[in-house]
């Protein structure tokens, strides 16, 4: 029942030699790296649409992943984690450190940083949906134009990058059905097409 005992202080030991293989979710380390990484997003994530964008960011950045989902537990949106892994915070930090000269490039994106209100954008996604959305300003968007798709014109929500390749997850999607938070666009295959018109 006591074999590990002479074990006991292995982590300790890994600890002082800076060689320790995870650490508590509310250690020094992991908040300094979160707080990095928010520097670096330019706020902290607070929904699925941030986390789905995070993810991206880090990957075009980084060239390795962080799923929106393990980023959705390590800011406390979703429950579930109390360590984190060494590899997880040296990832994080790699992205939260990158020089201006190497931030990450959408292959093809638009930003809603880069839109002034009224400015138009069509995007289209498998099988055949096309959809043509108009920036409301404060990350806002109203479908103006709709094929093929369960959105409706009239339906708004909100999101900060509609970037080709990848699926589009956007925040407060407001319907006359109802109203959703993580709605996503695109799941299988990412969006086609993203075009200032």
């Amino acid at each position: 029942m006591h074999r590990y005992k002479k074990n006991g202080n292995f982590a300790a030991i890994l600890h002082k030699n800076n060689m320790a293989t995870s650490f508590l979710i509310d250690s020094i380390e992991v908040l300094q790296a979160k707080q990095a990484v928010e520097a670096q997003f330019g706020c902290q994530p607070d929904s699925p649409a941030d986390f789905s964008e995070l993810s991206l960011r880090i990957k075009q950045t980084t060239d390795k992943e962080i799923s929106p989902d393990t980023l959705s537990r390590l800011w406390g949106y979703k429950k579930g984690y109390g360590h984190v892994r060494r590899s997880v915070i040296e990832l994080l930090n790699t992205y939260a450190h990158a020089g201006e000269e190497s931030d990450f490039v959408y292959q093809i994106a638009v930003k809603a940083d880069d839109l002034q209100p009224g400015q138009r954008v069509r995007i289209a996604w498998l099988p055949d949906r096309v959809c043509e959305l108009e920036y409301t300003g404060s990350y806002h968007w109203r479908v103006a134009e709709v094929e093929n798709s369960k959105l409706k014109a009239g339906d708004t929500f909100s999101c900060r990058v509609m970037a080709q390749g990848q699926a589009l997850v956007v925040d407060h999607l407001h319907t006359a059905d109802g109203d959703y938070d993580g709605y996503t666009i695109g799941g299988k295959n990412g969006l086609t097409s993203v075009a200032l018109i």
